[in-house]
Order: structure tokens, then sequence, then C-alpha cells
């Protein structure tokens, strides 16, 4: 149980930092990805190391198969924040034949906001009843 609330806190250290790396693109682009990028090696941590995703089960209760869906679909999240920090350090040019502008960061990081209210508000209704 405490390791649970360890990892919890550095998770919500981590949200916080990625907040606050994409507050600071603007005003201080130098150090913005640093922050984004420390932040999601927090959140990522924290996420992926408390207790297991979901539990096995014997038996196929939708419910919770839902919410295996839902907790899959956190983990695609999670790899659009890590390609979104993984832009903001990217020049800008043409990769591959695709252009990188100073802000593709954020269609990645829009994509993992999504998924993120989407799951969060799913899987406390899911719990509830």
């Amino acid at each position: 149980m405490k390791r649970d609330k360890i990892w919890g806190y550095v998770e919500i250290t981590g949200e916080a930092l990625v907040v606050v790396g994409a507050v600071a693109w603007l005003p201080v682009r130098e150090a913005a990805p640093w922050l984004f990028a420390l932040g999601v090696i927090l959140f990522a941590a924290g996420r992926f190391l408390q207790t297991p995703f979901y539990q096995k089960y014997e038996e196929r209760d939708p419910r919770e198969l839902t919410l295996r869906r839902l907790y899959n679909q956190r983990v695609i999240g999670m790899v659009a924040l890590v390609l979104s920090a993984m832009l903001m350090f990217m020049p800008v040019g043409f990769y591959y034949g695709l252009y990188l502008g100073a802000t593709s960061w954020l269609v990645m990081f829009v994509v993992f906001v999504v998924v993120e209210v989407y799951t969060v508000f799913r899987i406390s209704a899911v719990d509830k009843g």
C-alpha cells in the first residue's frame, strides 16, 4: 500500500511538470522541453509502477473486459504523450517528407489529453456501477 502511495505522488508530480512544461512552451522555449520530458518520465513511471492495471479474473465479466480496454487505451495515450515530448526536442524542418513545425508536439499532446479525459471518466463510471 505504501509503495502505491509513493508512486501515486510520483505520478502527480509528473502530471504537474507536464502541465508546467506545456504552459512554459511560449515564454521559456529552452527549458520547456526539459520540464515536459521530465514530467513525462515521472508520470509514466508513476502510472505504470502502481498496482496492476487490471486483475486476472477467471469469469468473463463484461465490466472487467471494459476496464481492460480502458486501461489499454490509457497506454496508447501514454505513447502519444511520449511522442509529444520527443517532438518538442525536434528542430523545425522536413523529416521523411513530413513537415514538423514548432508546435507539432501539440497534435500528440491533444491526442493524449482526449484519451486521458475519456478514460478517467469512463473508468470511474465503470467502477461505480
